[in-house]
């Protein structure tokens, strides 16, 4: 080979793979393209689609207004681990779905008075197509380099996944598709086979392999929009050409990039439309009548999937992406690498020293999530680090949880090893150094306190300059509080709380950073009688990006004081730099009684169960834990009482008469934020409870 032909030959490769990286600048979705290809091959293909038309144009909402909720399933069809998408990226993106159909997205804006909820949800699966547990993820290798867009992803035979049942499930594939093409979806009334979204893994979620300015998961917005029966924002036509949808300004095509105040067919573009082509972070609305079309599909063709229990209990065996239906008590452990994720290795182990489970080394900066169903009894969690040096905070920022079936430990921050003791359900006896009988007492979870800062700080005080309530970039309602700079004026300080008699708590919290630089952080501390200590902490790049909210919860056990304080501090290089903090939740697990937190003139007084019967008419109500993950409980000593679970803005989620004892409401499906838990009795009884889902 001449060192001229060689030269030529370099140079075609470089310029291909330039095209390659080029190819993805401009968003490119071929639905259109592919639903016309198919109304040409299958004549009833047409006639479907015209029947759900006619459906859709009589269609005047539905009667009860529920909120829709559609199960999905992730195939993950990968030739390379770069393509094996992580749980992490995954759940990611079912929170964007999730914060952009019900407009909870933290850009949405005021600039279109027609943008709109959806009123639309997303769940992943946990019954499969057998009845048994499931994850809702399925995850295939092939040797297939990339699929394209003629459905080679959805057949086995073929080297991708075949889908499950699609009167059930929407599924959604994620793999190489090529071509510079971020996704494509199928219309209501294709095969059942096909039916579906198909997304590339480069532009799948927030986190991972998403690649900007596709990196904020609108793709699969977009592609779903497809999938409930949305068209292009355009018409996919000119002028006149339309997207059957009355309140989107009539446009001559696509718009890239994020070209705000284009004006097209004597109208302004809404460029910020979830089914246009503008970059992710252009996005931000559907309209009232893009809301009513979809939910059209969901009451017409598509009605089989929000009457699908697919996102229920399984009732079957094992199988499925999540193990088998588990009789006993779940407890989940998220376990975070720091950066040298070799040296971690933990055991689970029975109170007789039965090992159940074990894991490790791992690979660095990974997140790792293990389900255990352990029947009654206690057990150890022993967590080691082989350098001796813990997983926080000296080499990255390192974590483990433990939670499920009353389970809250967490910790990072060791030497060479840690344990955690647990245990689920009646122990039964065996006294203590004191003598036999009883057993311990189970501890008790209560809320100490909850601020959302919309009225003032509550029980938090001002730092400073740097520390300020503000409309800017509110998390939930009109307000939140901002810490910058990295000053003694950038701290957010709770009251003095006593905290005699508890064994755990819990700081539970929303944050939206905003223009944080790599590295910076922020810190939670506590002060203890000895002043404050650093007990975790968040840095930009390891542990968050800027512009996407967040909820985190932090565990702390051992003796707690009567003088204790708690303090959120941020480390940024100059006024630029923000967090927003929004809904913190104070809980905790005490041993002396069920205790009650009164919060006025600025003081926390806890009393016990029977002072807290008398100011409550003498009925005794406890609502636990907050946060919650799984399940909010209501325990009652009486009968003759309603709970309704609602939002903020009073939309009903949950209503049961209440029975004597704990009442169970399941929060698995709920979109994380704040909620009221309103109890009311007959005789005109009435409390309400601030409460948090934190998923």
């Amino acid at each position: 080979m001449t060192k001229t032909f060689t030269r030529t030959l370099l140079l075609a490769v470089a310029l291909f793979t330039l095209s390659q990286g080029l190819f993805a600048q401009q968003r490119n979705c071929p639905s259109h393209e592919i639903l016309q290809d198919q109304l040409q091959l299958d004549p009833e293909r047409a006639a479907r689609l015209e029947a759900l038309e006619e459906f859709t144009r009589n269609f005047r909402g539905a009667d009860d207004k529920a909120i829709q909720t559609i199960p999905v399933v992730v195939h993950v069809v990968y030739r390379t681990s770069t393509e094996n998408i992580s749980l992490a990226q995954i759940q990611s993106q079912m929170q964007v779905l999730n914060d952009d159909f019900r407009r909870l997205n933290a850009d949405a804006d005021n600039v279109w008075g027609q943008a709109a909820d959806s009123e639309i949800e997303f769940c992943l699966a946990t019954v499969d197509p057998n009845g048994n547990a499931t994850d809702g993820i399925i995850r295939q290798s092939t040797t297939v380099s990339s699929f394209g867009t003629n459905d080679r992803v959805k057949s086995a035979s073929q080297g991708g996944s075949n889908a499950w049942p699609a009167d059930k499930y929407m599924n959604m594939w994620v793999c190489n598709i090529g071509g510079g093409i971020l996704g494509y979806a199928q219309f209501p009334g294709g095969p059942a086979s096909t039916d579906g979204v198909v997304m590339d893994y480069r532009y799948f979620g927030t986190t991972g392999t998403a690649q900007a300015p596709f990196n904020l998961g609108r793709t699969a917005t977009h592609e779903v929009g497809h999938y409930l029966n949305l068209r292009h924002i355009w018409g996919d036509g000119g002028c006149g050409a339309s997207d059957f949808v009355s309140d989107t300004p009539d446009s001559d095509g696509p718009n890239y990039g994020c070209a705000l105040g284009n004006v097209a067919c004597g109208t302004t573009d809404m460029v910020q439309n979830y089914m246009d082509y503008s970059d992710d972070a252009c996005m931000n609305l559907f309209t009232a009548g893009q809301k009513a079309r979809m939910l059209a599909t969901l009451a017409g063709s598509r009605s089989s999937l929000v009457n699908s229990n697919a996102c229920g209990t399984p009732s079957g065996g094992g199988g499925g992406g999540g193990g088998g239906g588990c009789t006993d008590s779940e407890v989940t452990l998220t376990l975070v690498t720091d950066n040298y994720g070799s040296e971690t290795t933990w055991t689970l182990t029975s109170a007789s020293g039965q090992s159940v489970a074990s894991g490790g080394p791992y690979g660095n900066n990974v997140t790792v999530t293990e389900t255990f169903c352990l029947p009654d009894g206690c057990y150890d969690f022993v967590i080691n680090d082989s350098y001796g040096d813990g997983i926080c905070c000296a080499y990255g920022n390192g974590s483990y949880a433990l939670s499920g079936s009353g389970v809250s430990a967490s910790g990072g921050s060791f030497g060479s090893s840690e344990t955690q003791n647990f245990c689920i359900g009646d122990t039964g006896g065996g006294g203590g150094d004191g003598g036999g009988g009883g057993g311990t007492d189970p501890c008790s979870d209560v809320t100490i306190f909850t601020d959302n800062f919309e009225s003032g700080y509550g029980n938090w005080n001002d730092g400073g300059s740097d520390c300020v309530r503000s409309r800017t970039r509110p998390i939930q309602g009109i307000r939140s509080v901002y810490l910058r700079d990295n000053t003694n004026t950038s701290v957010l300080t709770s009251d003095a709380l006593n905290l005699t008699g508890f064994e755990e708590l819990t700081v539970a919290f929303d944050y939206y950073p905003y223009s944080m630089e790599n590295g910076e952080d922020f810190w939670l501390q506590v002060d203890n009688g000895s002043g404050f200590q650093t007990v975790a902490t968040w840095a930009r790049g390891t542990d968050f990006n800027n512009n996407t909210l967040y909820s985190e919860s932090v565990t702390l056990t051992g003796t707690f004081g009567g003088n204790f304080r708690i303090r959120f501090r941020c480390d940024a290089s100059g006024n630029s730099d923000y967090v927003h903090l929004d809904n913190i939740v104070v809980s905790g697990c005490t041993t002396g009684g069920t205790n009650r937190t009164i919060m006025g003139g600025g003081q926390n007084v806890a009393i016990d169960d029977e002072t807290a019967a008398e100011l409550e008419g003498e009925v005794a109500i406890n609502v636990f834990p907050n946060p919650a993950r799984e399940a909010i409980n209501v325990r009652i000593d009486e009968e003759g009482y309603v709970a309704r679970l609602t939002t903020v803005e009073g939309k009903q989620v949950a209503v049961r008469q209440l029975t004597v004892g704990t009442n169970r409401f399941e929060t698995t499906d709920m979109p994380r934020g704040l909620y009221l838990m309103i109890i009311e009795g007959a005789d005109g009884f009435r409390t309400v409870e601030k409460v948090v889902v934190n998923r």
